[in-house]
Formats: structure tokens, C-alpha cells, sequence
């Protein structure tokens, strides 16, 4: 009988993530009120040291208290009207997700639909502005629930060719990979905190260019929204405030922490450690013969999707993994019991990687998926040529 403390299970899903110890203590202490200067400093500082993670210098940062559920939300109904048309891209549950929130607010939504595992593509938005135009495009950079990532840069291209701006869910990009809002012109980028941020959820972040929130400002007839509205948002910054509602006061204190990490790791040294885990775990469970999910190409670098082998049953699977004090996730939708899921967010390093591919092995083979190590090997094998 294996035994370990559930207390110290190992988180490898595509969020929440494992929490570094230091974003831990941050929030533990005794908090002041959200309307000191104390918190307004945190809270000031947390708005500035966002903006690189986006690749931004010029954004208004919105930090709200909610999922990035709320985020993806604020990031669309602030920047249409009643009337407006948005086209939606989706190659997944997520992108599914923004499509359906769309439709709660414009006149029309347009979803543009890729099979799962398959990539959003720009040819397809060029297809769709052939028939219609738009005045928002969403799309969600990285697919959680297919591990696709999908490329923004040539997305955002044509929506301003055709006059209309992007919406980019990076809930799962910003912070583990690249997201450079000023160089590939996004005009809203949308996170959340229990991603590549390290924190519990609880945080959603809205990022608007200059061209977006002046577009914002401009509306004549806007969306109804109270707890959204990033005009109030805006109001309660420029009037030294910092918020219009009462924030997660805590959650901020791990934020502000979290960023002096992500500063200390350097962005790109960190984004550099999420690429090479991705790549470590994805050639190990190529080596145990299983295949991958997503379209060659298009790899997310924060989550890997694997397909489940013939014979195996997902649910013994995720109870075995579980044994050995991992939790992995499974495939959501239509893929639920066809695909696993690998996170390796934050603070995932060569360790985490090794530690997965082994339980995945192991539980793999006593579930009759008889591997011979090979995919341990080959983890080993990339993790020595880091060293």
C-alpha cells in the first residue's frame, strides 16, 4: 500500500497550479483596508509590473476580483454595443466559452468552429470578413482543453484589416509564453490568476490598448454592466482610489509577490523554462508511444494533451496517477475519457517534469501499457542536457 500525505499532492493541471511558497506567505498576513494608502501602493505597483508579462508598455492593466471567466466578460462587453456583430474563434471549450458569452450581449455572433485539436487560423477570419464585418474578433490564444496554441499574431492581422479589433483570451499564455500586445497589436488581452500567475483563483486581468479603451469611451449605447464596467474601473485609478468595488485584498498581496518572482526569474528566462518542460514531457509520452492531441505546430507550452491508449480506462488511469500523489486532468467535451491533460505552469522545473513522466509511466504499465522506461529515459536524457 502506497501512502502519502494528500496535503503535499502534486498539481500538474492546466490550473489551478502549484503555488510557490513565498506567494503562500505573501497572502497570509494581516490585511489592511482595500481604501489605505498600504493596499493602494500594492494594488498600484501590481497594475505597472502586469504590464510586461503582456508585452505592454501603453495598456490600461484592469485587475478585478473574479475568474477569468469575469475577465473574458469585461474584455468583450466594454468594447461592443447592443448592436455590434463579433466573430468568435474557437478550437475548444474555451473559445466555445467566449463565443457563448458573446452571445449573451451583441446583436450577432459568428463562431468560427476548427475541430478539436486543431489550430484557429487566419484564413479562416479572411473567410468570414468575405461575408460579414465585425467590431470585435475573440479568440483564445491557448486552448487549454486541446493544449493548441493558436497564432495571434496573423489572427490579429486580419481583424484590422477588416476594421476590428481582438479580443485575446491568454489565460493560459501570459505569464508561461509569449504575449506581446504592443509588437502584435492586441487590443485586449484577457488573464487570470490560477494559471501561469501562480496564484489561487479569484483574479481576473483585462488589459486594453489605447485604441481599445478610447474605443471604449466613445460608445454611445453601452452593454448594461455594473460589477464589469472598466470605465469605473479607470474612474476609480485616475482618482487615486484603486478600485470601485472592495478587492481580494489577499490574493492581491500573492500577486504582488508573484510579479516580484516572475521579475527575479526574468520573463524571458521564465517563458524559456516552459518551453523546455513542454518539450521534455512531450517527447517523453512520444516515447512511450502515445500520441499527442494537438496539430503538430501548434503545441501549447503550458499544457500537453495526450491521448489515452487503446485498452485504457480513464478513470483507472487517474485514480492510479492519483496513488502516486499527482493530479493530472482529463479531456473536457467530447473528449472527456479520450485525452489526459499535463499542466506545467509556473512553477513546474525539471523536477515536476520527471516526477509526472514517472507516474504517468508507472501507472500507465500497471494498467497493461507496458512502456519499458522509455518515456523516463527520454526525460532523463533532455533533462541531462540541461544541466
Amino acid at each position: 500500500m502506497i501512502s502519502y500525505s494528500t496535503d503535499n499532492t502534486l498539481l500538474l493541471l492546466p490550473g489551478p497550479v502549484a503555488i510557490h511558497p513565498r506567494v503562500y506567505a505573501a497572502m497570509n498576513v494581516p490585511i489592511y483596508g482595500h481604501r489605505t494608502d498600504h493596499f493602494r501602493k500594492i494594488y498600484a505597483e501590481c497594475v505597472e509590473m502586469i504590464k510586461p508579462v503582456f508585452g505592454t508598455t501603453s495598456a490600461d492593466a484592469y485587475l478585478l476580483t473574479g475568474s477569468g471567466s469575469l475577465g473574458l466578460e469585461a474584455g468583450i462587453i466594454n468594447f461592443i454595443s447592443p448592436n455590434d456583430t463579433v466573430i468568435s474563434m474557437s478550437a475548444g471549450k474555451f473559445g466555445e466559452r467566449s463565443a457563448k458569452i458573446a452571445r449573451v450581449f451583441a446583436k450577432e455572433v459568428i463562431e468560427i468552429k476548427s475541430p478539436y485539436g486543431d489550430p484557429s487560423l487566419p484564413e479562416q477570419l479572411e473567410k468570414a470578413f468575405e461575408e460579414t464585418s465585425a467590431t470585435l474578433v475573440t479568440v483564445t490564444h491557448n486552448e487549454t482543453s486541446t493544449a493548441v496554441l493558436n497564432p495571434l499574431e496573423d489572427i490579429v492581422r486580419v481583424a484590422h484589416k477588416h476594421g476590428a479589433m481582438v479580443m485575446a483570451d491568454t489565460i493560459t499564455s501570459a505569464g508561461g509564453d509569449w504575449v506581446k500586445m504592443d509588437d502584435w497589436g492586441v487590443d485586449i488581452a484577457v488573464s487570470g490568476s490560477q494559471k501561469c500567475f501562480g496564484l489561487p483563483p479569484g483574479l481576473g486581468f483585462v488589459l486594453a490598448s489605447q485604441k481599445a479603451v478610447n474605443h471604449m469611451l466613445s460608445i454611445e449605447q453601452r452593454v448594461p454592466s455594473f460589477y464589469a464596467d472598466l470605465v469605473m474601473f479607470k474612474n476609480a485609478v485616475e482618482k487615486g482610489s484603486g478600485t470601485p468595488f472592495t478587492p481580494a485584498i489577499s490574493l492581491f498581496y500573492g500577486l504582488h509577490e508573484s510579479l516580484k518572482i516572475i521579475e527575479e526569474e526574468g520573463l524571458e528566462n521564465r517563458i524559456k523554462r516552459h518551453h523546455q518542460m513542454g518539450y521534455i514531457i512531450r517527447e517523453a509520452m512520444k516515447a512511450m508511444e502515445l500520441e499527442l492531441f494537438a496539430k503538430e505546430g501548434y503545441y501549447s507550452n503550458t499544457v500537453t494533451a495526450v491521448k489515452i491508449p487503446q485498452g485504457i480506462n480513464w478513470g483507472d488511469l487517474n485514480k492510479t496517477i492519483q496513488k502516486l500523489g499527482l493530479i493530472v486532468a482529463g479531456g473536457q467535451g467530447s473528449m472527456k475519457g479520450k485525452i489526459f491533460r499535463v499542466g506545467h505552469m509556473n512553477i513546474v522545473g525539471a523536477r515536476e517534469a520527471l516526477l509526472a513522466v514517472t507516474g504517468i509511466e508507472t501507472a500507465l504499465n500497471k494498467l497493461g501499457h507496458e512502456t519499458h522506461g522509455r518515456g523516463v529515459q527520454k526525460a532523463q536524457q533532455l533533462v541531462a542536457e540541461l544541466l
